[in-house]
């Protein structure tokens, strides 16, 4: 990269492009291209890191919370590619750093997606889950989380379902556990999946593998 960074966010766009923002006290963007790095990409209007990142669109990307100037934020915001600058987005509803964001089907019977957050800090350990719908302003509650859970990962599977994985919580340091949300509405539970990690993981990437690429036979 261009600029040495720990504790940033990255969300990969949907040309195959991977934008990464932020670090321990940097604002900066960068691109990664075929053509390698590119730091073209506005900087963010705060430092920012502990945050995360969602591809919104095939143009769009926000990031969410985090360290923002020094300070726990709510504060969210959008990139849209092609303009010249950061936009703030709404307003979480509760500040959280080291949290974790993804997309998720909006409801049972709905094809539309929205985009989630789930856990991470503030004072405290958080469990609670916020969820922005398409065409919303307001980040609404969501389906809270069994426990706290922190520095985790989630992926978005085949079903638009959103899929936790590992983290730390307050009784385990490195979890092995997945827990799957099958859609954003008020009905859906977050349940914990048969499957584990071979080894407990937290401040690590997961990302969704095709099932033509692997063998799980």
């Amino acid at each position: 990269m261009k600029s040495a960074r720990a504790k940033a966010a990255a969300a990969q766009l949907q040309d195959g492009k991977l934008l990464v923002t932020g670090g321990s006290e940097i604002n900066s963007a960068e691109l990664l291209t075929e053509q390698g790095w590119q730091s073209n990409i506005p900087s963010l209007p705060v430092t920012i890191f502990v945050h995360c990142m969602v591809t919104v669109n095939s143009t769009s990307v926000m990031v969410i919370g985090g360290f923002q100037n020094g300070l726990t934020s709510a504060k969210t915001f959008y990139f849209t590619f092609g303009k010249d600058s950061w936009t703030e987005g709404p307003q979480l509803k509760h500040k959280r750093r080291d949290t974790i964001c993804g997309r998720i089907k909006q409801d049972k019977e709905s094809q539309k997606m929205s985009i989630i957050v789930a856990g991470g800090n503030d004072e405290n350990l958080l469990s609670s889950v916020e969820i922005l719908d398409e065409g919303s302003n307001e980040w609404r509650t969501g389906p809270e989380l069994p426990f706290g859970i922190r520095y985790s990962q989630m992926v978005e599977d085949q079903n638009g379902a959103a899929v936790l994985i590992g983290g730390s919580s307050s009784a385990v340091e490195k979890l092995d556990t997945l827990y799957q949300l099958p859609h954003g509405g008020q009905d859906a539970l977050w349940t914990k999946m048969a499957q584990k990690l071979k080894t407990g993981r937290y401040w690590h990437s997961a990302f969704l593998v095709p099932d033509t690429s692997v063998d799980c036979s």
